[in-house]
């Protein structure tokens, strides 16, 4: 495959050198705790709840509890803690998060009590992501070095030669002089004292829905909603080596640098229920599902590496690399089960757990098409299965848990708070596999990755409302961690570990966020 796909896109685009992986494949199937203040302060447990606009994403019928129609919008601040400003970009900024209305249409039927219709947009997932990590301790790991990563894959892959199919990382490192042929058809590299690695991530992913909430008796109600996704992606990194030789020689250092878009469409398909078993007993459960979201993407990215050697009589090469590049991406289905009542006409909570199989993502090639001999036209759609095998061995289902609870002070005042729990998509020993036959190789100009843990959100709220207008605040803050690695190298063995040590990387977050809302 990986033959294939680099033939076909060397005939369909002048140059093409980028990368996705499962590390892509989790970022664009996740989704953050975003919507409504309300909805955010509850901890997003509002689907057995419902009316509420964010609702409309994660349990359409949601809507069908609203007897009155509603617009709002959101704002809010948020902030990395821990994190410093890199290339332009500050650990804290400024959302729009989300604008929507519902129009409730009282039908007063016997049956049909409520046909309403909603749009909500809101920001399924914030991308803005600093990461600044180096070490000093590397001849504690062998002299590991990023130079070893293009060595294994210029041994594997090939650089020169006929039958060579060179990765374009190896290939530019091969043209620096960081990887020689050791004259026996081996490559050698150097090795590494010290790195430092600086990363910024920036834009989010938006979405888009269009919903229709039915309440059947006021004790069955219904919701479908069709989602339309845009992706805006942007990274820059900044990484580089203290380069030693094997006899222990400082050989100088080099610089990899990248900058990278991500951008395109998606849409998936959203449908659930929330039912009350016994007419007039508040207690009720909701269901939901969304199919997988599938993403058309464009990919380009420029990468250089340079290389300044000791030796002042040596040429410091260098070497750069353009991207434009399409492809398909799939996310998981996920399914939701919530549980949620009211007590004392003061008191409502909500409990509900959410899965999704983030090993059934995947990636696939767009090859154009072909006629058959009667003229019918068939789409030729490659999926990545190496890629699909890395996703089946290294990621894992993610269970959520959603806790929520709403006390009424008074019917103007309501006091909120919430918890999450989102497990880990990766398993502990997952990484960038740089054998297999996958296509992603053919685009490869990066290093590093990052497994991500488990993520753990506390919120609270509160909400005020004034006649047919209501306020409502919410805090939210995040703990995660991921384990960086600044590369992968296996010394050319398909089943070792990776020698490169990992640093961990705090990702803990904070966010403030404001609705301004309208009832009529």
């Amino acid at each position: 495959m990986k033959n294939k796909i680099f033939l076909l896109s060397f005939l369909l685009m002048s140059a093409g050198v980028s990368a996705q992986d499962i590390y892509q494949l989790g970022d664009f199937s996740a989704t953050d705790l975003n919507g409504t203040a309300r909805y955010v302060g509850l901890g997003g447990a509002m689907n057995s709840l419902g009316a509420d606009l964010s609702t409309m994403s994660t349990n359409p019928a949601g809507t069908a509890l609203y007897r009155h129609s509603d617009i709002a919008v959101t704002a809010s601040i948020a902030s990395q803690l821990d994190a410093d400003k890199f290339h332009g970009k500050n650990p804290t900024h400024v959302n729009f998060d989300q604008i929507g209305f519902v129009y409730a249409l009282n039908l007063n039927g016997n049956t049909t009590k409520f046909l309403n219709f909603g749009f909500n947009y809101h920001k399924s997932k914030d991308f803005n992501t600093l990461v600044n990590t180096s070490r000093s301790d590397l001849g504690n790991f062998g002299n590991a070095s990023a130079t070893w990563q293009y060595a294994d894959l210029a041994n594997f892959w090939g650089v020169t030669g006929t039958n060579a199919n060179p990765v374009p990382s190896a290939k530019m490192a091969y043209e620096d002089w960081l990887i020689n042929d050791d004259g026996t058809g081996n490559y050698d590299a150097y090795g590494a004292t010290a790195n430092a690695f600086r990363k910024a991530q920036w834009g989010s992913l938006q979405e888009y829905d269009i919903n229709l909430g039915l309440n059947l008796s006021n004790q069955f109600y219904l919701g479908f909603t069709v989602g339309m996704h845009n992706v805006d992606f942007n990274s820059y990194m900044e990484y580089d080596e203290a380069l030693i030789t094997s006899a222990n020689v400082a050989a100088g250092n080099m610089y990899l640098t990248d900058h990278r878009d991500v951008s395109g469409t998606g849409v998936d398909f959203k449908a659930g229920m929330i039912i009350r078993p016994i007419k007039d007993n508040p207690f009720r459960f909701g269901f939901s599902f969304s199919t997988p979201t599938y993403y058309n993407l464009k990919m380009r990215s420029t990468t250089y590496l340079d290389v300044d050697y000791a030796d002042a009589s040596q040429t410091d090469p260098h070497q750069w690399t353009d991207v434009d590049y399409k492809y398909n991406l799939y996310t998981p289905w996920k399914f939701n089960f919530s549980l949620g009542s009211t007590f004392f006409n003061c008191l409502a909570v909500d409990a509900e757990y959410e899965y999704a199989d983030f090993s059934k993502a995947k990636i696939s090639y767009d090859r154009g098409g072909w006629l058959d001999d009667w003229g019918d036209y068939y789409d030729d759609n490659e999926d990545d299965e190496a890629l699909k095998n890395e996703a089946d061995r290294h990621m894992k289902g993610v269970s959520t848990i959603k806790l929520g609870l709403e006390y009424m002070v008074d019917p103007h005042v309501a006091l909120r708070i919430g918890y999450n729990y989102v497990s880990s998509p990766y398993n502990k020993s997952a990484y960038r596999n740089q054998f297999i036959n996958s296509a992603s190789l053919d685009y490869t100009t990066t290093t590093d990755y990052m497994n991500l843990s488990e993520i753990n959100r506390f919120t609270c709220g509160i909400g005020f409302t004034f006649g047919k207008f209501y306020a409502d605040a919410a805090y939210m803050y995040q703990n995660q961690h991921g384990d960086f690695y600044a590369f992968n190298t296996q010394m050319n063995n398909p089943s070792a570990h990776n020698d490169c040590p990992s640093s961990r990387i705090k990702l803990d977050r904070s966010k403030f966020m404001l609705t301004i809302g309208y009832r009529f």
